[in-house]
C-alpha cells in the first residue's frame, strides 16, 4: 500500500467515525423526542430562537439581539439537560460524542494532522509491512511449559518467569514507559512465539506493532533507500514511530555498512524516543558485542535481558515429544 493510499484510507476511517457519531446523535435525539414531551417543546423554542437569529441580521441592534438570543439558547440548553437527568439520562445524552475530543473526528486540529489521524496512518502502514512479513502472530495459550519440564529446576523456573513476564508486559504495555526486551537463546526455544504473542495482544489493544525478521526488514529498507523499490512507502518512518517494533533473527542479516548504520539508527532513535523494541537473537551477549561493536551493543543492553533455556521445541515436536 503506497503513501497516498494509506493516507486516504486513514482519512476514510476518521470520516466514518464522524459520520457514525452524528448518526448516533440523531438516533438519541429521536428517542428523546418520542419519550419526553417536554423536550419536544424545548426543541420548538430553540427552533424559534434560530429563526430570530436570521431576523436579527442586518439590523442596527443586531449584536444586542444576538446576545439575548444566545442567553435564551443557553437557558434552554440548561433546562434540557435538567430534563434529561430528571428522566434518568446523562445530561450530555444529546451531545455528539466524537471519538476524538481534540479534532471532533475531523482529523485535523489547528491546521495540522490530529493525533488520531496520525495513529490511523501509522496503524495502516504497520499493517502493510506486517502483511509482507513471513512471521505469523502467536498466542500465549499455545505456549506450553511442558517442553521445559525436563530442564534443571532453576532453568525451568526461569522459563516460567519469562512466560509470566511476557503476559504482564502485553497486558500492561504503555508507550513511553514499557521497557525494551532482548530475548537470548538457541533456536527453537520460544523467543519468536512469545514476542509474537505479545504483538497479538497489543494489536488487539489498538497499539501499532511492526514485526519481521531483521534481514527481511533491512532488505526492504535498502531497496527503498537506494530507489530500487517501485513502492512509495516510507518503511523507516513507520519502523521508528510504531509503538512496538519486533526484530526476529537478530544477527543473521548481511553485515554491511548500510545494515550496521540502519540498525544503529533504529535502536538509537527508538531508545531516545522511549519507544519499545523486542529483539530475538540466537547470539550470546559476548557474540553480540563482537558482531556489532560497542556502539550498537551499548544500546542493546539497555533492554531487559531474558535468557531462554531448553532444547529445540520444533525438534521435540518432530520426535513426538510431550505437548
Amino acid at each position: 500500500m503506497q503513501k497516498e493510499q494509506i493516507y486516504n484510507a486513514a482519512v476514510a476511517r476518521i470520516d466514518a467515525r464522524r459520520h457514525a457519531a452524528r448518526l448516533e446523535q440523531e438516533r438519541r435525539t429521536d428517542e428523546i423526542m418520542r419519550r419526553i414531551p417536554e423536550a419536544v417543546e424545548l426543541d420548538r423554542q430553540l427552533r424559534s430562537v434560530c429563526m430570530r437569529v436570521f431576523e436579527a441580521a442586518g439590523k442596527e441592534d443586531r449584536e444586542k439581539r444576538l446576545a439575548a438570543i444566545q442567553k435564551q439558547t443557553a437557558e434552554a440548553d440548561r433546562m434540557l439537560r435538567a430534563i434529561l437527568t430528571a428522566n434518568g439520562y446523562p445530561e450530555d445524552y444529546l451531545d455528539i460524542h466524537y471519538s476524538c475530543p481534540i479534532c471532533n473526528d475531523s482529523g485535523f486540529h489547528e491546521g495540522r494532522r490530529c493525533e488520531c489521524l496520525q495513529r490511523e496512518i501509522s496503524a495502516l502502514a504497520a499493517d502493510a509491512i506486517n502483511q509482507e512479513s513471513q512471521l505469523a502472530l502467536s498466542q500465549f495459550d499455545t505456549f506450553s511449559l511442558q517442553y521445559y519440564s525436563d530442564l534443571p529446576q532453576n532453568e525451568a523456573a526461569a522459563m516460567q518467569r519469562i512466560l509470566q513476564h511476557c503476559k504482564n508486559y502485553a497486558e500492561l504495555f504503555t508507550p513511553g514507559e514499557s521497557d525494551s526486551l532482548l530475548m537470548l537463546g538457541k533456536p527453537g526455544l520460544g523467543k519468536t512465539h512469545l514476542s509474537l504473542a505479545i504483538a497479538s495482544v497489543l494489536i488487539e489493544r489498538g497499539f501499532t506493532v511492526i514485526y519481521d525478521s531483521v534481514g527481511a526488514l533491512l532488505h526492504k529498507l535498502e531497496l527503498e533507500h537506494f530507489g530500487r523499490s517501485k513502492s512509495e512507502e516510507d518503511t523507516l518512518s513507520s519502523v521508528l514511530e510504531c509503538d512496538l517494533l519486533i526484530l526476529d533473527d537478530f544477527g543473521t542479516e548481511f553485515d554491511t555498512a548500510f545494515t550496521q548504520s540502519q540498525i544503529y539508527t533504529i535502536l538509537n532513535s527508538r531508545m531516545n524516543a522511549r519507544r519499545a523494541t523486542i529483539i530475538n537473537t540466537n547470539l550470546t551477549l559476548e557474540e553480540l558485542r563482537a558482531h556489532y561493536g560497542e556502539r550498537i551493543f551499548s544500546r542493546l543492553v539497555t533492554s531487559k535481558i531474558m535468557q531462554f533455556y531448553g532444547k529445540d521445541i520444533r525438534l521435540k515436536k518432530r520426535q513426538g515429544g510431550s505437548t
